[in-house]
């Protein structure tokens, strides 16, 4: 596929609906281990609580791909690279969402780059969701996706020794630690419906795609960031959400949750895996106070 053939798919659109689900909200706090009290009130989801919702995977198991994902060359571009990552996003968020009320999804093909790493050719596709509550703008997510070529390890190959753990990191103002194992990946994949086999098929993940182990979630990772700021802010609003993926974590690895102040409204959030590899960098702005 030649770079003018994958830039006729820069721009296309597409519109999706849905409705804030309580139920998704209630299960996703139950992951975060969050203490939910009673109320009468609507539920106001979870900053990035819209990646429950509109799932990507949700088409007839005859349009999947041998990975388990959607097949390429509908709406989304035939790279023809096979293996694929969440990236990174940089998130607005305009309002809340609260449970019950009707979203509405409308995703932009915004770029398509194509480049060569290390580990041999790159594409990089950019999405851009307007995510709408009731009829008014609640979340931009710029969403980046990378493909990458297949990886050379024979079939059926064997996975590595786990990583050891990396001792907790200095100079931040605060640090959460967590392990999720292949419980907290299935039901994270069940919560959102991903059926991407890296998170929950070992003999695939091993011998086809060449990992050591069931891959961490981007997203999951990525929440538990989140969810670990805002507990240890639990006055503030966030504002803007940026993050970036810079090495995979898996299943029963330790992760330290860890950030700081850099400004009035801005701090800085890291991942940090094992050998004190930095695994997510972002930053959150939080709402004037």
């Amino acid at each position: 596929m030649t770079e003018n053939n994958l830039q006729d798919w820069v721009g296309r659109s597409s519109t999706e609906e849905d409705i804030a689900s309580s139920v998704s909200a209630a299960r996703l706090a139950t992951l975060l281990e969050q203490d939910v009290s009673s109320s009468t009130e609507p539920a106001t989801l979870f900053p990035v609580g819209h990646w429950l919702h509109f799932a990507e995977d949700d088409v007839p198991m005859s349009e999947l791909g041998t990975d388990g994902h959607v097949k390429l060359g509908g709406f989304m571009p035939p790279v023809g690279l096979p293996r694929r990552m969440w990236a990174g996003s940089n998130l607005q968020f305009h309002s809340p969402i609260l449970a019950g009320q009707k979203l509405s999804r409308t995703t932009t093909i915004e770029s398509i780059t194509e480049k060569t790493g290390g580990s041999g050719r790159l594409c990089f596709v950019i999405l851009r969701h307007e995510v709408s509550a009731d009829g008014n703008l609640a979340t931009t997510d710029r969403h980046t996706i990378v493909y990458r070529e297949a990886t050379s390890a024979p079939e059926g190959s064997t996975a590595a020794p786990a990583r050891a753990d990396s001792p907790a990191p200095e100079g931040w103002g605060w640090v959460r630690s967590v392990r999720p194992n292949e419980v907290t990946l299935f039901r994270y994949s069940a919560l959102t419906f991903n059926s991407h086999r890296i998170h929950y098929d070992h003999p695939y993940v091993t011998g086809v795609e060449g990992y050591p182990g069931l891959v961490t979630h981007g997203p999951l990772t990525a929440t538990l960031l989140l969810d670990a700021f805002m507990k240890n802010h639990p006055e503030a609003t966030v504002a803007t959400y940026d993050f970036r993926a810079k090495s995979p974590l898996f299943a029963n690895e330790q992760i330290h949750l860890v950030g700081r102040s850099t400004g009035a409204n801005t701090h800085e959030l890291e991942a940090i895996g094992p050998d004190s590899k930095t695994a997510i960098a972002a930053t959150v702005t939080t709402a004037e106070s």
